[in-house]
């Protein structure tokens, strides 16, 4: 657990004994229920540290500016979209205790698990949601809601951009992780992106914390309310992003 004290005080966020207590209980019931059903592919300690522990820690990296991680996040209010096995909101939420995060995922295995860690681990201010993203953004109670959107998927920015930004506020930021290389998919996501509500992205590289090759950190500020078609009805956003869309019109 040292590697990810360190990785953590890169960021200005010093992990007390019970931080560290509930990252190693979260570890092992991630390996325990990894060997009853496909939670995630990182089964070992040595990738759970890094891929899943400091990785997510670098969702934590300030944006530019000169505001520490703590003091920028502090009070506010983010959910993770497609969470899985809680990554990276559960990481983020053990990190600092004052964020209040909701965990959305669409499958209910993963989302008892979470339930489960959040009961061990004693966690409040932490919502466990099943359920859909085209859904949930429609919801009065969550639409245009949170300071903070997080994804860590897999699925191209422009498809993203839909199933993200509705939940931001105005002024609100969605930061999505994503290998190197992005750039493509920045500028055929941007159409979308400014339709739904968010300025132009800006991309930072981010390589620390931890030993994984850099991440490319997505950055979309929310300016404007998203048009309240949007989030499409579930599984559209997949099968037709908003830039095929545009093209088909041109």
């Amino acid at each position: 657990m040292e590697s990810v004290v360190s990785a953590a005080q890169l960021l200005g966020v010093d992990l007390d004994a019970k931080q560290q207590a509930q990252l190693q209980r979260y570890r092992e019931l991630i390996e325990l229920r990894s060997q009853q059903f496909n939670l995630t592919g990182h089964k070992t300690w040595d990738r759970i540290r890094e891929e899943l522990f400091i990785r997510s820690l670098r969702v934590l990296s300030p944006a530019g500016g000169n505001v520490p991680t703590p003091e920028w996040f502090a009070g506010k209010k983010a959910i993770d979209v497609g969470t899985g096995a809680g990554i990276p909101g559960l990481v983020m939420k053990i990190a600092l205790p004052e964020l209040h995060v909701t965990l959305l995922d669409s499958i209910g295995k993963r989302t008892n698990f979470l339930i489960e860690v959040a009961n061990e681990l004693e966690l409040t201010g932490l919502q466990v949601i099943n359920g859909r993203a085209e859904d949930l953004a429609q919801e009065f109670s969550h639409r245009e809601q949170y300071d903070v959107v997080v994804a860590r998927g897999v699925a191209r920015l422009a498809e993203l951009a839909e199933l993200t930004i509705p939940f931001a506020k105005i002024g609100g930021t969605v930061i999505l992780p994503k290998s190197q290389g992005v750039s493509g998919e920045v500028t055929e996501a941007g159409g979308a992106a400014e339709i739904l509500g968010a300025a132009p992205a800006l991309t930072l590289e981010i390589d620390k914390p931890g030993q994984s090759p850099p991440d490319d950190m997505v950055y979309w500020m929310k300016i404007s309310s998203t048009p309240e078609e949007f989030p499409r009805k579930v599984g559209i956003p997949h099968q037709s992003p908003l830039i095929e869309v545009d093209d088909v019109d041109d």
